[in-house]
């Protein structure tokens, strides 16, 4: 059995203040931050955060935080078995083992499948345990396959990671690169295992998680600044890549 399960991880970049000064969790809940400063009470224990630092708060347990200076951090809902006895508050780790952790777990936000939340399990487990962490799969998230090694393909990665937003076609991208369309649809595959559409799609579904749970922004603007035509358009998507609504995903990620 595992000794540590991720259940929820979300990434902050500059969070300048809580939406929830203060709340309980069924869960375990860790925040791992990476800059930033905090004023946190969690249960009993007081304290000022600042990053690099890791913090605990065991379920059921009122945790009350202010910000002082905007925080970058990871936010994490774990199962943790009985056997582990994590502290309450401050978790001491080694700063360069925590900096090798959190890049790693930054590859993973919003990657939800089975094989990126073993890995961020162990990831979460190692800061616990200072053991190596065994990483048993890779990821099967197509934008983070590597290495991709034609020029031509990593050039495409590259226009469709700063132009999601805008509309963007097969036949588009093949004058770009002075190919055929087929033939860039096959190239595109070999290199990175999806389609360029479906890349693009799923591009833009990540961005979608990170403005829905760091903005406050409606569904059809996000569509709009996300390379989707319409509200509904974005929302039949998300739902059949999570199997869970836009709205729902805000709302279960609301921190």
């Amino acid at each position: 059995m595992a000794l540590v399960k991720v259940i929820d991880h979300v990434w902050w970049d500059a969070k300048p203040h809580f939406q929830l000064a203060q709340d309980t969790d069924s869960f375990w809940v860790m925040y791992l931050i990476t800059e930033g400063r905090l004023d946190y009470q969690i249960g009993t224990v007081s304290g000022r955060g600042q990053g690099p630092c890791v913090l605990l708060c065991p379920p059921g347990v009122l945790f009350q935080r202010r910000v002082l200076a905007p925080l970058t951090f990871h936010f994490f809902r774990l199962d943790i078995t009985s056997s582990l006895h994590p502290p309450v508050g401050p978790l001491t780790v080694d700063a360069e083992r925590l900096a090798m952790d959190e890049q790693l777990l930054r590859q993973y936000v919003y990657d939800l499948s089975g094989p990126s939340f073993v890995i961020r399990s162990h990831l979460v487990a190692d800061l616990f345990l200072y053991q190596p962490p065994q990483l048993i799969q890779q990821s099967d998230d197509p934008l983070f396959k590597q290495p991709i090694r034609h020029p031509q393909i990593l050039r495409l990665i590259r226009y469709l990671e700063t132009h999601y937003q805008e509309e963007i076609s097969i036949s588009q991208l093949s004058q770009q690169l002075n190919f055929n369309a087929a033939y860039l649809s096959r190239l595109f595959k070999s290199e990175t295992g999806v389609s360029p559409k479906h890349y693009l799609l799923q591009l833009r579904l990540k961005n979608v998680q990170q403005l829905l749970v760091s903005t406050t922004l409606p569904i059809e603007e996000i569509a709009e600044l996300t390379g989707f035509k319409y509200g509904y358009h974005l929302s039949k998507y998300f739902k059949q890549q999570f199997a869970i609504s836009p709205s729902e995903f805000r709302k279960k990620h609301r921190v």
